[in-house]
């Protein structure tokens, strides 16, 4: 008996839409108003590979999830205040799997990122699979600590 497996993982929509819709809000929260992040709605065939974003003083951190991708097949940009980070996972066609429970095929995560970043400064790495982007904030959005004297 033979069964032919799908070669990429079936794309969950009701969730994932749900949950970049809460990401968005909190993203907007913490950032301000405009700030979002979305996954491939734009692009149904394309993959969402998730992520994690954190700030510290003076930078913005984001670490997206990208096993397998290679980085000729990895693309990041911005343009104006939009980053889109496109990938693609290519899947072996010689074989035969009798079961492929993992993702292949176009990656796309797309994030509207706030004024208080400096776009001209991002630092970004592949390593481990885990593509990591650094953005620094400008002068005027970091946490400035004021001296109080004592009288």
């Amino acid at each position: 008996m033979s069964t032919t497996m799908p070669n990429r993982a079936p794309l969950v929509d009701n969730g994932l839409n749900r949950l970049d819709s809460r990401l968005d809000a909190l993203f907007g929260q913490i950032f301000g108003e405009g700030a979002q992040t979305r996954g491939s709605a734009a692009r149904p065939d394309a993959i969402s590979p998730p992520l994690s974003i954190w700030s510290d003083e003076g930078h913005l951190h984001i670490e997206v999830d990208l096993p397998g991708v290679v980085l000729e097949d990895l693309d990041v940009s911005i343009h104006e205040k939009v980053l889109t980070i496109r990938a693609q996972r290519r899947i072996e066609e010689e074989r035969r799997y009798a079961y492929n429970g993992r993702a292949f095929g176009r990656f796309e995560r797309v994030l509207t990122l706030p004024d208080s970043l400096d776009a001209e400064s991002v630092d970004a790495r592949l390593a481990n699979g885990v593509l990591s982007l650094t953005l620094r904030k400008r002068p005027e959005a970091q946490v400035r600590k004021i001296d109080v004297r004592q009288d």
